[in-house]
């Protein structure tokens, strides 16, 4: 049970790291999907308003299926190297991706791609 702690509080530690690296590069606020302090809550406020109020020309709303069971896992490293400069980080990403995932019955598989946490 420590050891899952741990390992918790240090995914959320790495989470809060990557996303100070990587929230500056977002063009707008209008994105809201996997964005700190931005929810379905805000997308419904905001995109009420703008229906209601707003000149629009366009808008768009997409859904990815199956993105975080495929994502691989050398072009995942290559882009996190751009911004990253820190070996030890991306090497304990890296341990997260090869990790594996337990399944019900016990058996833990190891997935060429995709996040272990998708499953």
């Amino acid at each position: 049970m420590v050891r899952i702690l741990a390992d918790k509080l240090i995914q959320s530690a790495a989470a809060k790291v990557l996303e100070a690296i990587f929230e500056q590069y977002f063009c707008c606020s209008s994105s809201y999907g996997y964005r700190p302090k931005l929810s379905a809550h805000t997308v419904i406020k905001d995109l009420t308003k703008e229906l209601n109020f707003g000149n629009y020309s366009y808008m768009v709303e997409a859904d990815i299926r199956g993105f975080f069971q495929n994502i691989d896992h050398t072009w995942l490293i290559k882009m996190l190297e751009q911004r990253v400069d820190n070996r030890a980080f991306l090497g304990l990403i890296k341990k997260w991706l090869q990790a594996g995932i337990l399944k019900q019955d016990g058996e833990v598989i190891h997935p060429a791609t995709g996040s272990p946490q998708a499953e």
